[in-house]
């Protein structure tokens, strides 16, 4: 089975990709939600031992995902960082210096809650956007139940939720795997942050949930 799965909204093509991503077409756009950036270190910081390096990972997948697309702009949808960051931190530098290094690609963050106060730390060569977004024929957004712009009933892309789905397996084991969540009103994207948790959907009828594994995304439940 392709590890692809194309969606038409709108007019446009759109491609959910396995590394929770979402590839728009005509714009040459790379959009993920939820990065959170900064995370492990936080968590460190009070004493709660996790593993390090998700940062390092994630940054490599997303310049990979610019370079195999070709990307020339990316979108996230929010929560970039997980709190603000030191100009003079260890992940401010990092950060720093992965987004020098990718020349000729628009940074776009749509500012999430973790956001918050970012104006006060690093901010980088990045354009953040308070509130939403909109790009015909999309709405670009962090949480979809926010307060609504003028252009509020546009098809949104959005983040925050963290969308998982529940999968029996042997032994009546149950495993959560991150899903894509297709609404009437919107598409709300899986966490692309490698230390992130995430929310159980439960899908209404007439709405569609496409589950993400190592090498595909794919409609579920499975028919």
């Amino acid at each position: 089975m392709s590890e692809e799965t194309w969606l038409t909204v709108c007019g446009e093509k759109l491609l959910l990709h396995r590394d929770r991503a979402v590839i728009w077409a005509r714009s040459r756009a790379v959009i993920v939600a939820d990065t959170h950036f900064g995370k492990s270190s936080v968590f460190n910081r009070h004493g709660v031992a996790v593993p390090a390096g998700t940062d390092d990972f994630d940054r490599a997948r997303l310049t990979q995902l610019l370079d195999h697309f070709g990307g020339r702009r990316l979108i996230i949808l929010g929560d970039f960082v997980h709190e603000p960051l030191a100009l003079d931190s260890q992940e401010a530098h990092d950060l720093e210096q992965w987004t020098r290094s990718l020349a000729g690609v628009k940074i776009q963050v749509i500012a999430g809650n973790h956001d918050r106060g970012v104006s006060r730390g690093w901010r980088g060569s990045i354009e953040w956007i308070a509130g939403d977004h909109f790009e015909a024929p999309f709405r670009f957004v962090h949480d979809c139940t926010s307060k609504l712009s003028a252009e509020g009933d546009a098809f949104s892309l959005s983040g925050h939720l963290h969308p998982v789905i529940a999968l029996k397996g042997l032994r009546k084991r149950i495993a959560r795997v991150p899903a894509f969540w297709l609404r009437e009103s919107g598409l709300i994207l899986p966490s692309f942050g490698s230390f992130t948790g995430g929310f159980l959907v439960a899908p209404k009828e007439g709405e569609r949930v496409f589950a993400v594994s190592p090498e595909q995304v794919v409609p579920f439940p499975l028919r």
